[in-house]
């Protein structure tokens, strides 16, 4: 991908299934008023939980991202958590888009069951991804053009429906404790750039274009959230009261009161529609290339990691839709996708920024090479921040969850532990070494190191 492409994959993969399916339950957590407060504390969060991604992204590129981080810079049991909880995220991710989908497309097709509007659509898309990146990433930028015309729609033609202004609702008091764990939740509609990071090794320039293309997605992202939470709550509120904001369960509900049908149409296809087909684009570009990262080590079936002519993995891309697909017929609401989506991704996901403590003494000259030369304990700062903040975010989540929901992850991990431990002998019986392999040196970056080595000249730095 170019440039360009970087920055609308970012937008399209920031502006998706999140908005519409996490808006709502935000705004009940956080009391309605203090949902643009959020949403730009939120952001400045996604920036600097980003950084040690960004770091390691633009240093040593790698399809697979956080579990090659985890596997080869600091331990491979790392490695194995991180794939597993990446599974399990990528899993439920695009099973809360595909479940969002289902809840806009009954606006056009009432009579077509969610299950299977929901289920087609993962399938739809999974032939896309098929085709490689160069296909996808063709088709996000199409999406992405009309979809910020339907949300640019929404908020033009919502804001002379509300009687509340935006300086009212900035200043108004917002419960701690409640705005945490509203942040949460919110983090997880600004989280989508990200996806430039796990396939850095197919982008034309990595060390430029993560970076610039992350932050631009994510400004403009969190400042169009911003307007979309306010048009939202203002609306309703003008129209029924504070009351009424805590009954908001969709945008389109919200869009009926100021759009007439033919826009209302509009906003439905062009906006929550594609809004959720370019996350399911880019959630399975991402999430696919862990699955087949941690395949070809090993840790799942060697089957897994096959790629096809277009280079896409896509015995991965299946593995995850189905499993996806699955969690759609199990019956799961989305309030429960989203909340068992936040807790991993908050409380487990920084365990790849410990990669940044270690990048400077396993592949120091790549490492002194990459574009943001912000010094390294710097770095290793941010990226404690990082982690305290996902773990002090996660907490809040945590409080709004329910039984199921922690018995449901218990067993996850609980199943995950048994199958590496099954699989461990397994291989092991075949003269396989699965955590020799997972830490074994990945050629690619060994190839970085010594380009780095040649253009550093007198300054390269050797390794004892």
């Amino acid at each position: 991908m170019g440039f360009w492409s970087c920055i609308l994959m970012g937008i399209g993969s920031i502006i998706g299934a999140s908005i519409f399916a996490n808006t709502p339950i935000a705004i009940k957590i956080v009391g309605g008023h203090g949902i643009i407060i959020g949403f730009i504390l939120a952001a400045v969060f996604v920036f600097i939980k980003s950084i040690p991604e960004i770091i390691l992204g633009i240093s040593l590129p790698a399809t697979g991202g956080s579990y090659m981080y985890l596997s080869r810079l600091v331990h491979p049991v790392l490695g194995a958590i991180n794939a597993f909880t990446q599974l399990a995220i990528g899993v439920l991710k695009i099973a809360t888009m595909a479940l969002t989908f289902s809840t806009y497309f009954k606006y056009i097709v009432p009579s077509c069951p969610e299950v299977v509007s929901a289920s087609v659509a993962v399938v739809v898309f999974t032939i896309i991804s098929c085709f490689g990146l160069r296909i996808s990433s063709l088709v996000q930028n199409i999406c992405v053009a009309v979809l910020i015309i339907a949300l640019g729609c929404y908020v033009g033609l919502g804001w002379g429906h509300t009687e509340v202004t935006i300086t009212e609702m900035i200043t108004d008091t917002v419960q701690l404790s409640a705005l945490w764990a509203g942040m949460g939740i919110m983090h997880g509609s600004l989280i989508g750039a990200n996806v430039l990071v796990y396939s850095a090794e197919e982008i034309e320039n990595p060390g430029r274009d993560i970076p610039m293309a992350y932050l631009i997605s994510t400004l403009f992202t969190a400042i169009f959230y911003a307007l979309i939470g306010y048009i939202t709550v203002g609306v309703v509120e003008t129209q029924g009261g504070m009351k009424a904001v805590y009954g908001i369960s969709n945008l389109a509900e919200v869009s009926k009161i100021f759009m007439n049908n033919g826009m209302f149409l509009f906003f439905i296809a062009g906006g929550a529609l594609l809004a959720v087909v370019t996350s399911i684009n880019s959630a399975m570009m991402m999430f696919a290339r862990i699955t087949f990262a941690a395949a070809r080590d090993g840790l799942f079936p060697k089957a897994i990691s096959k790629l096809n002519q277009h280079g896409a993995p896509v015995v991965s891309l299946w593995f995850n839709s189905i499993l996806a697909i699955i969690s759609i017929v199990s019956g799961y609401n989305l309030d429960d996708v989203v909340k068992l989506t936040s807790i991993p991704g908050l409380f487990l996901t920084p365990l790849s920024f410990l990669a940044v403590f270690t990048i400077k003494y396993k592949y120091p000259n790549s490492y002194a090479r990459r574009s943001i030369k912000t010094p390294h304990w710097l770095n290793c700062v941010l990226t404690a921040i990082s982690i305290a903040a996902c773990l002090i975010l996660g907490w809040y989540v945590f409080g709004t969850m329910e039984a199921r929901h922690y018995i449901l992850m218990v067993v996850f991990y609980g199943v995950s532990l048994v199958y590496t431990i099954i699989r461990y002998f397994y291989l092991k019986k075949q003269g396989v070494s699965l955590f020799s392999d997972m830490q074994s040196v990945y050629k690619p970056w060994e190839e970085m190191e010594k380009d780095a080595i040649a253009k550093l000249g007198d300054k390269a730095i050797m390794k004892n």
